[in-house]
């Protein structure tokens, strides 16, 4: 029972994903495409048992490229999911190298439960943060800014209850959903 609904999670979340493609990237992908969990090559069976509430991006690349980048291994794309823990740990890593405050303050990535990010201007959600600052590179990312409540200096209080205000400015970057602001 617990193998169909995982089955079933599963398709569900990349139907979704999928339907959110270009109609021609789903035609050009194969029936076996390669999978890998945080970079590591695995079966189906280890894909299926992923918790969907785990899960922070998915990346499909198509057989053309994945071809070039796996060999003849590729021939049907590739499906690429990072979980939450392994976005974390990369974002963490990152923003740890621009800013000694950053790593002092938050000296872990679960240590982050404290923190709002704000990228751009936007207060980001803790659902939301993982997969977005995920995306964060040395050709997207410009500064980074942190305010810790507890010196005084805040912007609005209720607005963000969390300890510490990272805030982020960023070039949009590859991946980054448009929103609009409200």
């Amino acid at each position: 029972m617990r193998t169909a609904f995982t089955i079933i999670i599963l398709l569900l979340l990349t139907a979704t994903f999928f339907g959110q493609l270009p109609k021609n990237a789903m035609k050009k992908m194969g029936q076996n495409p390669v999978l890998f969990i945080d970079s590591t090559e695995v079966d189906m069976t280890a894909f299926q048992a992923l918790n969907q509430f785990d899960i922070s991006n998915i990346s499909i690349v198509k057989p053309k490229k994945a071809k070039k980048l796996l060999g003849d291994k590729g021939v049907d794309g590739g499906i690429y999911v990072t979980t939450i823990k392994s976005a974390k740990q990369s974002y963490w890593n990152f923003l740890s190298t621009k800013s000694e405050k950053y790593k002092q303050l938050i000296p872990t990535p679960i240590a982050d439960t404290t923190v709002q990010y704000i990228l751009n201007g936007q207060a980001l959600s803790d659902s939301s943060a993982t997969g977005t600052l995920f995306l964060l590179t040395d050709k997207n990312f410009k500064s980074l800014d942190m305010i810790d409540k507890e010196d005084g200096k805040f912007l609005m209080d209720n607005a963000y209850p969390k300890r510490y205000i990272v805030i982020i400015t960023a070039k949009r970057f590859k991946g980054q959903v448009k929103t609009k602001p409200s």
